[in-house]
């Protein structure tokens, strides 16, 4: 099995860059969950449906959560699952990462962290 992976993003980000991502790859991403945060969601409710989420997923070998932006609500509330040394929190979240963290599933998630963070950099350019 891979690393399990659990976005948690702002409404229709985390959803719509799976979408797009099992249509570039031309695969569904296995063993993956999005939770979309509302932004007048209650939190105690949110992490209530994290924790669900959580279970559901196959975190043997460890588990990545993907947030959009460091500091929001989607971020604060992933950090509230950090509590396991086999769970690693990347906030930043944009395309070229998801790409590269799908085309690495199967690396330790050590090595996949410093994956998605180098794919996000690398994703990430200015032309005049």
């Amino acid at each position: 099995m891979s690393v399990a992976l659990l976005l948690i993003t702002h409404e229709c980000i985390g959803t719509d860059l799976l979408r797009i991502t099992a249509s570039i790859l031309n695969d569904d991403p296995k063993n993956t969950v999005c939770i979309e945060i509302p932004m007048d969601s209650d939190t105690a409710e949110m992490a209530q449906v994290i924790a669900s989420a959580i279970d559901t997923l196959d975190t043997a070998q460890g588990m990545l959560m993907l947030t959009d932006s460091f500091g929001s609500t989607p971020c604060n509330l992933a950090a509230e699952f950090l509590d396991h040394q086999q769970r690693a929190l990347v906030s930043g979240l944009n395309l070229p990462m998801l790409l590269r963290i799908m085309n690495y599933r199967q690396r330790p998630l050590n090595q996949l962290t410093e994956i998605a963070v180098q794919g996000g950099k690398r994703g990430i350019t200015a032309s005049s």
